[in-house]
């Protein structure tokens, strides 16, 4: 069965993925699960990749070591622009939960001006 994911075909020599010495660093992550979320993207837009560091940053967390994402030099422009972009989609929905945040914050301030305002009429206080 041949294998279609080139992190189950650790032969580098004979693949046809990628060249001795040939893989570029296109992303550094501090998480193994940043790292596959990238890697994904990438697979899904038809580049192939690999992670390195994955396992040595889970067996040595307490060293903090990169965990870093390497594409083939030819692909690594097109890697680039699609990590930013996915990053800039990423801040817009933390701008926009940011933004809800403020709302549901106003919409209970109001709430509860309402409630005293309410429960001061009620007792006839002025």
């Amino acid at each position: 069965m041949p294998h279609d994911n080139i992190l189950d075909d650790f032969n580098f020599d004979d693949s046809p993925y990628f060249e001795e010495n040939s893989g570029e660093v296109v992303a550094k992550f501090y998480s193994a699960l940043e790292a596959d979320v990238a890697a994904a993207r990438l697979r899904a837009e038809g580049i192939p990749c690999f992670i390195a560091n994955a396992a040595s940053q889970s067996v040595l967390p307490h060293l903090q070591l990169l965990v870093r994402l390497h594409v083939r030099p030819a692909d690594a422009e097109r890697a680039r622009l699609l990590l930013a972009e996915a990053a800039i989609d990423a801040q817009e929905s933390a701008y926009a939960e940011s933004d809800n945040r403020v709302l549901t914050f106003l919409a209970i301030l109001i709430g509860l001006l309402l409630a005293i305002l309410l429960v001061r009429a009620m007792w006839g206080v002025y």
